[in-house]
C-alpha cells in the first residue's frame, strides 16, 4: 500500500508544472538570475553614472533573501501543491512569495534602516508589485516548460508504442513455423524457442515507462538472436564479447533489440553467404560502450525503419540519462556499427 502511495505521489510530482527546487543546481540558477535582475533594476533606477555599490549590495541582499526563502517554502510545499489544480497551485505559490516579500520588506525596514530612514509603505508596496510581476512571469515560464516537456514525453511514448507494435509480425510467424518444424525432431529446442519468444513479447507488452537492468536487456537480446539463429542456421554467426561481471545499470527497455533486429533483417537476411553479428560491452572513459556490429552487403543502404528506430532510441536515452548517453551509427560499407554510450554516473536506479 505504501509503495502504491509513493508511486502515485511520484506521478503527481512528475506531471506538476513547478520544478524540483530542492537541489543545488536550481539554487545556483536562481542566484544568478536574481543577481542579473538586481543589476538591471539598479541600472534602470540610477544609470551607469550614478551606480552605487552600496545600494547594489543592499538591494541584492534583499532580493536574495526573498528568493531563497521563497524557494525553500515552495520546495517544502511542492508535494501539497501538486495535489491542487494548476490555477489553485499557482495562486497559492504566488501568495506564498508575496507573504515572503512582505516579511522580508518589513524586516529590512527594521534591521537595515539605511535602505529607508522610516517605514515607507510606498516602498513596501513597490516591492510587492515587482515581486508579483516577476513571480507570475516565473510561474508562467515553469508552466509552459512543463507543458512542452509533457508533450515531448507523450510524443515519445507514442513513438515507442508504435515501435513496440511494429515488432515484425513475420518474425512472430516465422518463429512459430520454426517451432512447428522442430517439435518432432527437437522438442527441447522448440520449447526453448517458445520460452524465449514469450520473454521477448512480455517485454514488448510492458508499459512504455519501464526500465530494466542492463544484464536483463542483454539477456533479452541473446534470446532474440538465439531464435533468429535457429531460423537462419549457418547463415548467421553470433559473437558476444561481454565482461565477466555486467555493470549494475538500469536502462530503458528495448534499446538493444531494435538494433539487433536491424542487424538481422538489413544485414544478415538479404545476403546469401554467411554473415556475422558481434555484440560487445566495453568500459570507456565516460561509461560503458555497447557496440552492435553486423556484416552487410556493400550495395545495401539504410532504410527509413532504421532511422525511426535510431530516433526512438536516442530520445529514450536522452529522457533517461540526459545528455550523457549517445547513440552513434556508422556504415562502413561491408559492416554496419551502432554504438550506445551508457554513462557510469547513472542516477535513476
Amino acid at each position: 500500500m505504501k509503495d502504491k502511495q509513493t508511486h502515485l505521489r511520484d506521478e503527481l510530482l512528475d506531471g506538476f508544472f513547478l520544478p524540483d527546487l530542492c537541489n543545488a543546481r536550481a539554487v545556483l540558477i536562481l542566484l544568478i538570475v536574481s543577481e542579473a535582475l538586481v543589476l538591471a533594476l539598479t541600472l534602470i533606477e540610477s544609470g551607469i553614472e550614478g551606480f552605487s555599490g552600496v545600494r547594489f549590495g543592499l538591494v541584492s541582499l534583499f532580493v536574495q533573501w526573498v528568493a531563497l526563502v521563497s524557494v525553500a517554502m515552495l520546495c517544502q510545499a511542492r508535494s501539497q501543491l501538486a495535489r491542487l489544480p494548476v490555477w489553485a497551485a499557482s495562486t497559492v505559490a504566488l501568495l506564498m512569495i508575496q507573504f515572503v516579500t512582505l516579511g522580508i520588506s518589513l524586516l529590512g525596514e527594521t534591521f537595515l534602516p539605511a535602505m529607508q530612514p522610516s517605514l515607507d509603505w510606498f516602498w513596501v508596496a513597490r516591492n510587492q508589485l515587482v515581486s508579483a510581476i516577476f513571480s507570475a512571469m516565473a510561474l508562467r515560464y515553469f508552466y509552459v516548460q512543463s507543458q512542452w516537456r509533457l508533450q515531448t514525453q507523450a510524443e515519445l511514448r507514442a513513438r515507442l508504442a508504435a515501435l513496440q507494435a511494429n515488432i515484425r509480425p513475420h518474425f512472430f510467424f516465422n518463429t512459430l513455423n520454426t517451432v512447428a518444424s522442430l517439435i518432432v525432431i527437437d522438442p527441447e529446442k522448440a520449447e526453448q524457442m517458445l520460452l524465449e519468444l514469450a520473454q521477448l513479447f512480455r517485454a514488448v507488452l510492458r508499459g512504455t515507462e519501464e526500465t530494466t537492468s542492463l544484464s536483463e536487456e542483454i539477456k533479452l537480446g541473446q534470446g532474440y538472436l538465439d531464435i533468429e539463429q535457429t531460423r537462419l542456421g549457418d547463415r548467421m554467426r553470433v559473437e558476444w564479447e561481454l565482461p565477466h561481471t555486467l555493470p549494475e545499470i538500469r536502462v530503458p527497455q528495448l534499446i538493444l533489440q531494435p538494433l539487433l533486429e536491424n542487424a538481422v533483417y538489413h544485414g544478415i537476411q538479404p545476403v546469401v553467404e554467411q554473415g556475422s553479428i558481434k555484440v560487445s560491452l566495453i568500459q570507456a572513459a565516460k561509461g560503458w560502450l555497447l557496440e552492435i556490429s553486423n556484416s552487410k552487403s556493400s550495395e545495401s543502404i539504410g532504410t527509413g525503419g532504421n532511422r525511426i528506430a535510431h530516433q526512438n532510441i536516442r530520445a529514450r536515452l536522452e529522457a533517461h540519462f540526459g545528455d550523457g548517453a549517445t547513440l552513434n551509427v556508422e556504415d562502413q560499407g561491408n559492416r554496419y556499427e551502432a554504438q550506445i554510450l551508457i554513462p557510469m554516473n547513472e542516477d535513476k536506479v
